[in-house]
């Protein structure tokens, strides 16, 4: 039989069985022939015709894309992806729910996508955000229109809109100087009277008499507790809290299901914490009700920025949504870094007595033996520090967002315009070729053995460029002191033998990542 009378007859076979197919099969089969060419056109001709665009990780399913697996675990989502093209660290891109998200995750790309604030834009995310918790449509605009130099308040020579402003605000209270001082030495007088045993046990319902004087609680649960009552009492004084003593709780309710408002669900599917954020805008409302003149041990930043907010003529309601969004970021890390901080201290006895020994000189350089020397926590403890650095190289599991509002090249790779840009912070802590091939194990002597981690590229527990968080300097004050004050003050044990909870890599985080579970912790008064 000749060539083409062979193809011929397979030809006509083909047509033959197609025919005999039911109407079922051959619609099945044309929706598999419909699909095959989706995914060599989408994965395999653009790109081929794109390669100047970072090439986009494979999904099966159309629109949908990696919208699971990203809700799921995002961080082993980008690391797959990442893995998938080489390791190379080039930008690439995931599609969820049918949105194209741009991921850096080299650090030279990272300070190349910080510098371009000209076409990668921060105030469109934060905007959405500002909307989705309730602020008016008067309202963002009004916190994003440029104010004139010349206005009273705080000094503003470059007419920023008060959403940038507010940056330098918070500067001034959070940066090293008088003013952060002041708001240390509120802080450790509240852990002062707090890191008491008849206190604790008087305080906290959840603690639980032990032999010896000791008591047993729930770690995360008494962080939580301690440090955003702390936080609370810090800025706001008292009042807040003789408005609702249980403000904090409802706070920390609403803080563990708030990734919701980061993910923009819809109110249907979002009710409890759309009702927890009404609670706490109502109790903000009836502080700020209250007369300035009748408020009393407040920070500075709070009348400052209340004062900014009242100049624009917003409502009271619309001041309290903000102030809300303001209590949120003072409160949702400081617990959760202290939490794994003493979780990885507690798994390593030989760090934990080292520690101890450490920080004893600190408690007798300053005023009071009671409290420590914050200078000398922060200057003179290497190890100390070094746990802290540590700890938020590992637990760090932010991601900035940008808009990309003109078509720009990033990392060789060109970034449509219209698209997301994604920089997932952990991608890069947990990058070998910088912080060593243990890099999934707490091992805080890298940063005494190379000072220079904490100031490359790489290094990125707070964000960067003009929207690295203000406030990182008062956070690891305060857990150093939190930390420090509770190992002077206690011998601190894990209750019986325990594993460090896993990280809830599922959930989006301002900042620090959330814990799957808790530690039961014994503390045992220290004789004097």
């Amino acid at each position: 039989m000749e060539p083409s009378q062979s193809s011929s007859s397979i030809v006509r076979s083909l047509l033959a069985y197609c025919t005999e197919l039911s109407a079922i099969a051959k619609v099945a089969l044309f929706l598999a022939l419909v699909y095959f060419l989706w995914r060599l056109t989408r994965f395999s001709v653009i790109p081929a015709l794109h390669p100047d665009e970072p090439q986009e990780y494979p999904y099966w399913i159309p629109a949908v894309g990696h919208l699971f697996s990203f809700f799921q675990d995002s961080d082993r989502l980008l690391a797959q992806a990442r893995i998938y093209f080489g390791n190379t660290r080039d930008p690439f891109a995931v599609t969820v729910a049918g949105r194209k998200l741009y991921v850096l995750t080299k650090a030279t790309d990272v300070s190349e996508a910080y510098r371009n604030i000209k076409n990668l834009s921060f105030n469109v995310f934060v905007q959405e955000m500002l909307r989705t918790i309730g602020c008016t449509n008067f309202c963002v605009e009004e916190l994003y229109r440029a104010l004139p130099p010349d206005k009273d308040g705080f000094p503003n020579p470059q007419s920023k809109p008060l959403a940038v402003l507010a940056r330098d605000m918070h500067i001034q209270q959070l940066y090293p100087g008088d003013y952060l001082d002041a708001l240390g030495k509120d802080f450790d007088r509240y852990f002062d009277h707090h890191f008491n045993r008849d206190t604790i046990l008087q305080e906290c319902s959840y603690a639980e008499a032990g032999p010896e004087n000791s008591l047993s609680v729930p770690l995360l649960v008494w962080c939580s507790d301690t440090l955003v009552r702390a936080g609370q009492e810090a800025y706001f004084g008292r009042l807040l809290e003789e408005i609702d003593p249980k403000y904090t709780w409802k706070f920390l309710h609403w803080d563990d299901i708030s990734y919701q408002l980061q993910f923009q669900y819809p109110k249907w599917l979002s009710s409890k914490m759309h009702k927890g954020k009404d609670e706490l805008v109502q109790g903000m409302l009836k502080y700020l009700d209250t007369p300035q003149e009748k408020r009393s041990g407040d920070a500075w930043f709070v009348k400052a920025i209340e004062d900014e907010l009242n100049a624009l003529n917003l409502t009271i309601y619309d001041i309290s949504v903000v102030m809300v969004t303001i209590y949120w970021g003072i409160n949702t890390n400081t617990r959760k870094a202290a939490f794994w901080l003493l979780g990885f201290i507690l798994q390593d006895p030989e760090l934990y007595h080292s520690l101890c020994e450490e920080i004893q000189p600190a408690f007798s350089q300053g005023s009071s033996s009671f409290t420590p020397d914050a200078h000398y926590l922060l200057e003179k403890c290497p190890r100390l520090n070094a746990a802290w650095d540590e700890t938020v190289r590992m637990s760090a599991f932010s991601a900035s967002v940008r808009h990309v509002l003109e078509d720009t090249v990033i990392g060789g790779k060109l970034l449509r315009k219209g698209s997301r840009l994604m920089i997932p912070y952990r991608q890069l802590h947990f990058d070998q070729s910088v912080f060593g091939a243990e890099v999934d194990s707490f091992k805080p002597d890298r940063f005494i053995k190379d000072k220079t981690l904490t100031r490359g590229g790489s290094w990125r527990p707070f964000g960067g460029g003009t929207t690295q968080c203000p406030g990182r300097y008062a956070a690891k004050q305060v857990v150093l002191s939190f930390v420090a004050m509770l190992l002077k003050r206690f011998h601190v044990e894990l209750d019986g033998p325990q594993k460090l909870p896993e990280p809830q890599l599922g959930k989006p985080v301002l900042g620090i990542v959330a814990s799957k579970g808790d530690l039961r912790v014994r503390i045992t008064p220290r004789t004097p």
